[in-house]
């Protein structure tokens, strides 16, 4: 099931509910176009699986997983211009591995990889 955004609440324990239910499927918000710019998969009111936003003019904003609201996998945003701005890394139980950043020409400006 897909829902706008505008259509679901989200709760005091952040939950997100729609009509009065924890909510399982995608929420989507547009822009004032009409155009996806956010997506985000929930089952039962927790966030868990993909997440992805867009900037209105249609690149890639970010995308990354969740496991029942833990960031899992490999999280990336882009630069306007298409170009890597972040990249994470997650273990399966949330903890980060890695983390890289770029500045817009694409320049390497950070790292960090955990040890142990």
């Amino acid at each position: 099931m897909r829902v706008d955004y505008d259509d679901v609440a989200t709760e005091d324990d952040l939950r997100v509910t729609y009509q009065g239910e924890l909510f399982t499927g995608e929420v989507v918000e547009r822009s004032p176009q009409g155009q996806i710019i956010a997506l985000t998969t929930h089952f039962k009111g927790i966030e868990d699986g993909l997440s992805a936003e867009w900037y209105p003019t249609g690149e890639r904003k970010a995308e990354g997983t969740a496991h029942y609201g833990m960031a899992v996998g490999v999280h990336e945003e882009g630069h306007r211009n298409g170009s890597p701005a972040t990249r994470v890394e997650c273990d399966e139980q949330g903890k980060m591995l890695s983390r890289q950043r770029w500045a817009e020409d694409g320049t390497p400006i950070g790292s960090h990889v955990v040890q142990g």
